[in-house]
């Protein structure tokens, strides 16, 4: 019987974000005229691209160092698990309550198959600590929080310094 480890479901996830960001740029109008029309008029494709590297970037940096440590170096890559998982739910909501297609939305149920294989195979097992599943869960959403909060920030400071 193969054993998948901890480490190859986290570049699962890399791989997973790889092609979700595909799938913002080539289907339907695209995330970034989504949000264009319907939240930011600024985003541009620099922006897009910037964030999203320094989401990979420092999500691979934190798969190396819990290949590396180990132990309780596993919340720094599954908060960003966590972070995708919660990003999904939000393609999700965001389809529902425009009633339009969000792109993005395809690919998120990766995230959350992945999420359930480290839920059944290293939670429950208790190779993964019960406190540091929490941390990590509490950690991914405050991430994509900011990731919002940060949005509606450089929102307003465009605005701002438009007038």
């Amino acid at each position: 019987m193969m054993e998948i480890t901890l480490s190859v479901l986290f570049w699962g996830y890399v791989m997973a974000y790889c092609v979700h960001v595909i799938e913002e740029v080539a289907v339907g109008e695209g995330f970034i005229e989504m949000m264009r029309k319907t939240f930011f008029a600024e985003f541009s494709w620099r922006m897009f691209f910037g964030f999203n590297l320094m989401i990979f970037i420092v999500f691979v940096i934190g798969i190396v160092l819990f290949e590396l440590f180990g132990g309780v170096w596993v919340i720094w890559p599954l908060s960003f698990a966590f972070m995708f998982v919660t990003n999904g739910l939000w393609h999700l909501i965001q389809t529902i309550v425009l009633r339009k297609f969000s792109p993005g939305l395809i690919t998120s149920p990766f995230y959350w198959i992945l999420i359930y294989f480290i839920t059944r195979y290293f939670l429950l097992t208790g190779e993964i600590l019960l406190l540091n599943f929490v941390l990590s869960a509490v950690f991914g959403t405050v991430i994509t929080l900011v990731m919002f909060g940060l949005a509606l920030y450089v929102r307003r400071k465009m605005k701002k310094d438009q007038e």
